[in-house]
């Protein structure tokens, strides 16, 4: 896998998520805050108990189930949607004074701050269950693999990187530690940006999807131009070292491209330049927009034939990964033909 640097990544994505939620803001009904796209990096060991595979205490697959019995209410506590959510989407859920508080890379160390505001913790989880809700039944059930048994969500309070004043990192996952594991930010008031959950947790399927030899690099490369390579540096997207060439995006996420024909889109936007998992991840942004809201953030991405090719091809393999029902399956067919 490749290695990041935490800094570098968040950053950029930081910025990145801004610019989604100024594009879609009157869109969205939940509320949404600047995230991050640390997809990984080394972490800590700070603790003798995670030295070992985590256990899982997630309920075993069953896409039958009726899950309204999970459905939240408006007079939960805060325990109540913990519950809710842990048993609906076999999560385990970490948050207030019991969350982690350390997660080393090679050359950073990450320090996230308790968040114990209990009435801000329930409003960001309501708001991550709409996000959730929308994939498939049971998707995020199957996401672990290997050594991990079980996801782990974090929500804190503030995370920085050691020694960098100013530094922020407002979600961020890994698959290359102890944990499987996401880490979200909740800021005042309950926000938290939904679609940077969604767009870390498409890391996550690409992690799946490579430890079961599924994604293949080789395979991927040959949806892109002839001759193209990713820059697989955070630090020189950050500086404005930005090509916007083959992009639909001018820029991040707005203006859209219009010097530029469908035939020759073959990228979102800069950041999807990076490395493969950016790509991929940017990719899919818009269509997992449109079914948790019915609106494109990016009309007609999916017009240009590589962009709708590069969308195919993943969710062929997550068709083949994952089991999902029929009506899901025909639900996300359907979101995917009526915008491409």
């Amino acid at each position: 896998m490749l290695k990041c640097k935490f800094i570098n990544k968040a950053a950029a994505a930081s910025l990145m998520a801004c610019l989604l939620l100024t594009s879609c803001a009157d869109k969205a009904a939940t509320p949404q805050s600047q995230g991050t796209d640390a997809k990984q990096g080394q972490t800590s060991v700070s603790a003798e108990a995670s030295k070992e595979a985590p256990v899982s205490t997630a309920q075993p697959l069953d896409l039958d189930e009726d899950l309204s019995k999970y459905d939240l209410k408006d007079d939960d506590s805060l325990e109540q949607i913990v519950s809710k959510m842990e048993a609906k989407y076999g999560i385990d859920i970490v948050y207030g004074k019991d969350v982690r508080t350390e997660f080393e890379d090679e050359n950073e160390t990450l320090i996230a701050t308790p968040n114990t505001n209990e009435k801000d913790v329930a409003t960001a989880l309501r708001s991550i269950n709409e996000g959730l809700n929308a994939l498939p039944k049971g998707f995020i059930r199957q996401l672990p693999y290997g050594k991990h048994k079980i996801l782990k969500m974090y929500l804190t309070g503030p995370v920085t990187v050691k020694g960098i004043e100013g530094s922020s990192v407002p979600a961020f996952t890994s698959d290359s530690d102890d944990e499987l594991y996401l880490t979200l930010e909740v800021l005042e008031q309950g926000v938290v940006n939904v679609p940077t959950v969604l767009h870390e947790l498409t890391h996550i399927v690409d992690f799946k999807l490579k430890h079961d030899g599924l994604m293949k690099d080789e395979e991927w490369a040959k949806l892109n131009p002839e001759g193209f390579a990713y820059s697989e540096s955070y630090a020189d997207n950050m500086a404005g070292k930005k090509n916007s060439e083959n992009c639909y995006c001018t820029d991040h996420y707005v203006p859209h491209n219009t010097n530029c024909s469908s035939e020759d889109i073959w990228f979102y936007y800069s950041y999807s330049k990076v490395n493969a998992y950016e790509d991929r991840a940017t990719t899919l942004e818009n269509l997992i927009i449109y079914k948790m809201w019915n609106y494109e953030v990016a009309p007609d991405l999916y017009k240009s034939p590589h962009m709708k090719a590069k969308a195919e091809f993943f969710l062929k393999l997550v068709e083949t990964d994952f089991k999902i029902t029929d009506a899901d399956k025909e639900a996300w067919t359907k979101a995917f033909k009526a915008i491409s």
